[in-house]
């Protein structure tokens, strides 16, 4: 508690004065307020201006207050649950009892410091976005390179990359391990796609790496994804050049790649890395989101389509 002399004390304590020379009536007229305000203050007044400190106004109980046993199961699904994102952790506590909104939950976190906040930097580009309207609508495909720290196995020269593909409007992601950033994998990626996904793709997604198009300014041929792209029947968008945000949601899943699993697991053969992969690849779809109702990208699917059958 602050034991420093306010501005406001030494108001109350000069209206307290001066009620008791002239009366409550002139002292609330020439302070400019309510009689039952200088009563409450006289009835505090001791002669010091510490008593007339401000008190916190802080409920001595509180019914509605998290419980002990809330705060733990919150503090236990944060940190075995956390590294998946708040929704993943507000749904497994639900499965659990959990009977309090989203909200609140995130501000008992925030509230004891279970994790640290994340400052976020706001971008200022103007881009109107073009969410998918149903499964299949627009998918994002990008590669990542594979951080050479996780690699504990020979690799003899190669470099590995992972190819992401991610439903806009389901979140559903398909990803694969390769040794060459070509557009021979990204075309073999690109065979295998729909059957992965389990619907039809309309539309295709891609920045202008030279693993999915050509240079315009420099040929006016098809790459080969260009080509395999336009005789699957879909469509292929292209990203404005040095605009990684429009290719926003695969981007962001590439940072929660790296989080997840090449920020914290090493690899002792190329085996156990597409196996790691694949795992992520079958958690990541099955985890809640908070942008999907809190339901995972395999529920969104089979909701979809469940209700476009009756």
């Amino acid at each position: 508690m602050s034991h420093s002399i306010t501005e406001e004390m030494r108001f109350r304590q000069r209206l307290c004065e001066y009620a008791k020379k002239y009366g409550v009536t002139k002292a609330a007229r020439k302070y400019q307020t309510n009689r039952q305000f200088v009563y409450r203050q006289l009835s505090r007044y001791d002669g010091t201006t510490r008593s007339l400190a401000l008190r916190s106004r802080r409920p001595h109980h509180s019914p509605n207050a998290h419980t002990g046993e809330e705060l733990e199961l919150i503090r236990r699904m944060l940190r075995r649950n956390g590294i998946y994102g708040y929704a993943e952790v507000y749904v497994r506590c639900l499965k659990r009892g959990y009977t309090r909104s989203f909200g609140s939950m995130c501000r008992q976190i925030r509230k004891h410091g279970y994790r640290r906040p994340t400052i976020c930097r706001k971008s200022y580009a103007r881009y109107e976005r073009m969410d998918g309207k149903y499964p299949g609508d627009k998918v994002q495909v990008d590669i990542k390179y594979v951080p050479p720290e996780c690699i504990k196995f020979p690799s003899y020269g190669y470099k590995y990359y992972q190819i992401t593909a991610i439903d806009e409007y389901t979140r559903k992601r398909v990803l694969s391990i390769v040794k060459e950033k070509s557009t021979y994998e990204t075309v073999k990626f690109l065979d295998v796609l729909e059957a992965r996904m389990g619907f039809k793709i309309t539309t295709i997604q891609v920045d202008n790496g030279t693993e999915f198009v050509n240079d315009h300014e420099q040929t006016d041929r098809e790459s080969p994804f260009e080509k395999a792209v336009r005789e699957h029947g879909m469509k292929l968008r292209r990203t404005r050049p040095y605009s990684p945000w429009q290719n926003g949601k695969v981007e962001r899943s590439h940072r929660e790649d790296q989080k997840i699993l090449y920020g914290r697991k090493v690899f002792t053969s190329e085996k156990e890395l597409k196996e790691q992969v694949e795992k992520h690849e079958k958690r990541y779809n099955g985890t809640a989101k908070t942008s999907l109702a809190f339901r995972s990208p395999n529920q969104v699917v089979t909701e979809y389509f469940s209700n476009s059958r009756v």
